[in-house]
């Protein structure tokens, strides 16, 4: 804890990881030109931003995968209280919120039923990964040691509202529940890095439970 604390990006690569981040929605709108299918538009434009992302900031990528290898059992066990939380705010958040959450269309999913495993790869895992790999890029000349709890605030209400603009619809009602929504989980996912040392637990548990949503309630 009494570590001095050092940045690991640059803010040229925390830029392009943002841009990357924005580039989900715009290429979407491209894509949708062609296939005139949300889902599917969204599909394609989740796996390739998300695979740039990761592939442009592997050396990150690679350093957390080691740090929750190396602390395994700190993994598995703030993986398994996202996974908790994760699931009761997606419910609190779809029941009694009613805001936006990017989930598939269950009518383009039975019609495309070739592009199912596509389709649940990018709206679960690739997500996931995206949202838990940016908002750690848009925080990460933060020092989280001393500031823990600033650090996850900051996390909420910044890349809330960045996660908020690139995907939610321009409707006031709607944007200020899916903004308030996208602040505690963000603010949420935030915790479980700083407790664990590592964005693992957030990108599994986010997944896990989007994942588990779209084949319960929608699929």
């Amino acid at each position: 804890m009494n570590e001095k604390y050092s940045s690991s990006l640059s803010t040229k690569r925390i830029l392009i990881s943002l841009f990357l981040f924005l580039m989900i929605p715009m290429l979407e709108w491209i894509a949708n030109r062609w296939v005139d299918n949300t889902t599917l538009s969204y599909t394609f434009a989740l796996n390739v931003c998300s695979a740039i992302l990761i592939i442009y900031d592997w050396n990150l990528f690679g350093i957390h995968y080691n740090r929750s290898k190396l602390n395994i059992g700190s993994t598995v066990l703030y993986t398994l209280l996202g996974i908790l939380c994760i699931s009761l705010w997606i419910w609190f958040g779809r029941s009694f919120l009613n805001c936006f959450f990017l989930v598939p269309d269950a009518s383009s999913m039975h019609e495309y039923a070739f592009a199912i495993p596509a389709i649940l790869i990018a709206y679960s895992y690739m997500l996931s990964s995206t949202v838990n790999i940016s908002f750690k890029c848009l925080t990460d000349h933060i020092d989280v040691r001393s500031n823990e709890l600033l650090i996850i605030l900051i996390s909420g209400f910044l890349f809330g509202f960045l996660f908020t603009a690139a995907f939610t619809p321009l409707e006031i009602g709607l944007w200020i529940r899916t903004y308030f929504f996208n602040t505690v989980l963000i603010m949420f996912l935030s915790y479980l890095y700083n407790q664990s040392g590592t964005f693992f637990p957030g990108i599994l548990s986010m997944g896990t439970v989007i994942l588990a949503y779209i084949l319960l309630f929608i699929l």
